[in-house]
């Protein structure tokens, strides 16, 4: 084996790595939000967050000299703006009137879509290995979050479970979308982080006027750390090391792997805010790791 074949293992090893601390991070998000709703108006939630996040991606760009406001010229990263926006505030609408675990599983069954456009946009291969990986992680998914009872799905409101659902309609086109630029485009990964979130926060700025009502808002200081906790460590980190390790993965490998936060969000959701699981939780989260296996492998 080669020097570069060697190279490339290993690249796609870190990858893999990141995509799995990356899904942890996000995975805590979900019951973080789910906490810091009690304390903030969920417009505000999604504005701060994304304003506290690029404010500290921009100071790091600004030390080191690196940013570039021709950047915020390009269409393609206000477009990016305009979908992570638009699927920031379905899902912490969303959360208001459904589970922590159930947004998890609606959200990641983007997975699909994701597969699909994939393959008509850039012809990544979808033998069948990653078809069968793609089955039995979104089967996992619903047993991890259901417990095994698919009728569970009904039992919570309606419109939080539809409105979390199209957020992961959403982010399946900016998955694509991104990684589309990435190809594109020789563009630097924290400036690209940086302008993105930029563009999102922007994006969420009228919402959080008119509809949170952010000038008169009061937010205790249990709020103010969540939305901190959730700016840097759900949403900086974890963006940052799934933008690197896209470019050493597919859009799809990439989406799969991030189902790995159904076990973290189901986790720490009984943890935080006392939800119980059953045996059927074991057997879901098996077939989770299974599926990551089988789509790395393929």
């Amino acid at each position: 084996m080669t020097a570069s074949r060697f190279q490339g293992a290993d690249s796609r090893s870190a990858a893999l790595a990141l995509l799995v601390l990356s899904s942890i991070l996000w995975g805590s998000s979900f019951v973080s939000v789910k906490i810091g709703l009690a304390y903030v108006d969920p417009y505000n939630f999604a504005f701060l967050r994304l304003v506290f996040g690029a404010s500290v991606l921009l100071i790091v760009l600004l030390l080191r000299r690196r940013f570039r406001f021709a950047v915020l010229k390009q269409r393609s990263v206000w477009f990016l703006g305009i979908l992570n926006g638009g699927g920031f505030l379905l899902q912490y609408v969303g959360l208001v009137f459904t589970t922590a675990a159930k947004t998890a599983l609606l959200i990641d069954i983007n997975v699909l879509i994701v597969a699909i456009l994939s393959w008509w946009l850039f012809q990544e291969p979808f033998g069948k290995w990653k078809q069968l990986s793609v089955l039995v992680g979104v089967v996992g998914a619903v047993m991890i979050t259901t417990n095994g009872d698919l009728s569970s799905l009904t039992s919570g409101q309606l419109l939080g479970d539809a409105l979390v659902f199209l957020a992961g309609l959403v982010w399946a086109f900016f998955i694509v979308l991104h990684k589309q630029i990435l190809l594109e485009k020789d563009q630097d990964v924290i400036e690209l982080s940086t302008v993105v979130m930029l563009a999102t926060a922007l994006v969420l700025f009228l919402p959080a006027i008119i509809l949170g009502r952010l000038p008169s808002s009061v937010i205790p200081v249990q709020g103010w750390a969540l939305v901190a906790y959730t700016a840097i460590a759900c949403t900086v980190l974890p963006y940052a090391m799934w933008i690197f390790a896209l470019k050493a993965v597919t859009a799809t490998v990439a989406t799969v792997v991030g189902m790995f936060e159904i076990v973290a969000t189901m986790i720490l959701s009984s943890l935080f805010l006392g939800e119980v699981y059953n045996t059927t939780t074991l057997i879901g989260a098996l077939l989770i790791l299974v599926a990551l296996f089988a789509v790395t492998e393929s």
